[in-house]
């Protein structure tokens, strides 16, 4: 039996950045909570930083790739079936009252989700091929790009995703060295593929494998545990599941068929908030399979597949599973929202 490989989905990630050449990582992986810098002064240059790293893309440079649009279309098309995303977006879409142009019926002449999508294939480079995997980064990507969309005063749409998690401090066990850690930020996690575990036992691996840490001593390297502990509860939390894009068909059934609809954030990190809702629900996926990408979506009491314009409805999970395995799908980006803010803003609309 393997042990899934568990890395933070962040464009800080070290260990990805190798992998994503054309990716450009933010300087700053961790805000120092007892320093002078305020997290306001911290989203501020983060979003100057972004505004100087993504340029506006000529759309007559080149011919965008058709995977990488389809990749775009479903990771928007999941992002708007979620609750506190959706509520939000609009919000900002109508705290903007400029720039807004109607039909004669009193409807936006171009919907609010096409802006966006147009604003995104403006300013995202779409003419390079997704490499294995690298729908990851193009959604930390188009995740870093959300602030500069509208210029409202509120929080971006992106901090629904962003998870702040404290590493306790940590004394080596070898060495006694002393090492305390700023909070870092990130926007979830990505795991291998986990054939061979059941669900609920991937959570306890991804908390133990997060929990160990080398000492950073020079010569010692010795691995400790430690605690990663987070106060504030995020909207959203993102899995991405790492596929080697050689599984067999028994494999990609075999870590499908494990998967769940829920889960206790309380089981990844430790929880030092005063909330009694720790647990999330599956709220839309994106998939791969073949060379094309899908949205898989809970709406309306019913998982419903999208690609491209089209959907169809599956049913319930059961299905979906059974969906994943005739058609050979492998869910690369799994969305999962807080049940009682979900549940409060379904309810307030």
């Amino acid at each position: 039996m393997s042990f899934p490989h568990i890395s933070l989905l962040s464009r800080e990630n070290p260990e990805r950045k190798e992998k994503t050449p054309l990716l450009i990582f933010l300087k700053d992986s961790a805000v120092n909570f007892a320093g002078s810098e305020s997290i306001a002064e911290m989203e501020s240059s983060k979003v100057q930083e972004v505004e100087e790293t993504y340029q506006k893309v000529d759309p007559e440079s080149e011919e965008p790739n058709a995977a990488r649009v389809l990749a775009l279309d479903m990771i928007l098309k999941s992002l708007l079936k979620i609750s506190a995303f959706l509520s939000d977006f609009l919000l900002e879409f109508c705290q903007e009252t400029t720039h807004h142009s109607f039909t004669e019926d009193g409807e936006y002449a171009v919907p609010p989700s096409t802006q966006l999508r147009d604003f995104l294939l403006n300013n995202l480079n779409v003419t390079h091929p997704l490499e294995a995997n690298g729908v990851f980064d193009f959604l930390v990507t188009i995740l870093d790009l959300l602030p500069l969309w509208r210029s409202v005063e509120e929080e971006p749409l992106s901090s629904k995703f962003e998870v702040y998690h404290q590493v306790a401090k940590k004394i080596c066990n070898r060495c006694k060295l002393v090492t305390e850690y700023p909070v870092e930020r990130s926007y979830g996690l990505i795991v291998s593929a986990f054939k061979d575990f059941a669900f609920e036992n991937i959570l306890k691996v991804i908390r133990i494998a997060l929990m160990m840490m080398p000492c950073d001593k020079e010569g010692c390297g010795k691995q400790t545990y430690v605690e990663r502990v987070i106060s504030k509860l995020p909207p959203v939390f993102t899995i991405a599941v790492e596929w080697e894009k050689n599984e067999t068909d028994e494999d990609i059934f075999a870590t499908n068929s494990v998967l769940s609809t829920e889960i206790d954030i309380s089981e990844i990190f430790k929880y030092e908030g005063d909330s009694l809702f720790t647990k999330y629900r599956l709220v839309s996926m994106v998939c791969w399979h073949g060379d094309q990408y899908s949205c898989i979506a809970y709406e309306n009491r019913s998982w419903v597949i999208h690609f491209g314009i089209q959907n169809e409805v599956i049913g319930d999970w059961n299905r979906v599973l059974s969906i994943f395995a005739e058609l050979k799908i492998r869910p690369e980006i799994l969305f999962f929202e807080n049940v009682m803010g979900r549940d409060q803003i379904v309810s307030g609309n």
